[in-house]
């Protein structure tokens, strides 16, 4: 009942009375080990639970039309089967958390197309050989990633390295030979 009393109170502040009317809200060091079930605001756009203790993401309760969600310094190990029904995100902070799995990572976030800010740095993922051009592949959209604007080279690097191997592995399919590294 705590995590009411805490959306109650953000709510209040904000002179907020109806769900309706709730477009972001801001739940910031409330101790919280999970992500509270906030389907009942269907405008939300907004959300911060930077700075909590959340652990496992179970985020199905979130409206699909978010467009900001600041996850950062939490305890988060994995995002596989939380955020990939958020198409419309522009903004995903995910730093300082133990998100490992760059492949399951990159999985989870390829239907957002307008993601546009990612922040992944803190986090095991990005120590991962060939992080940042694998990113900025898998992510296409993206402008800023871990607080640096992707450069034109960047992508370019990133197109040269990814695309070379799938037209390596599309060429070895289409002549029937197995691919090799």
């Amino acid at each position: 009942m705590e995590v009411a009393e805490d959306i109650k109170e953000s709510l209040q502040k904000s002179g907020i009375r109806r769900n309706i009317d709730v477009c972001q809200l801001s739940l910031p060091k409330k101790k919280l080990t999970s992500v509270p079930d906030l389907s009942r605001f269907h405008f939300l756009r907004t959300l911060w639970l930077n700075n909590n203790k959340i652990r496992e993401l179970s985020c199905r309760s979130l409206n699909c039309c978010l467009t900001e969600l600041y996850l950062h310094n939490n305890n988060i190990k994995s995002i596989s089967g939380a955020l990939n029904h958020l198409t419309c995100l522009r903004l995903l902070f995910l730093h300082n958390n133990q998100i490992r799995g760059l492949e399951d990572t990159m999985h989870e976030l390829r239907r957002m197309q307008q993601l546009q800010t990612a922040t992944f740095f803190l986090n095991p993922i990005s120590h991962e050989p060939g992080y940042r051009l694998h990113v900025i592949h898998c992510l296409p959209s993206i402008q800023v990633l871990d607080v640096k604007e992707v450069k034109t080279v960047e992508r370019r690097r990133s197109i040269q390295i990814y695309s070379q191997e799938r037209h390596r592995v599309l060429q070895s399919v289409a002549f029937c030979r197995r691919a090799t590294s």
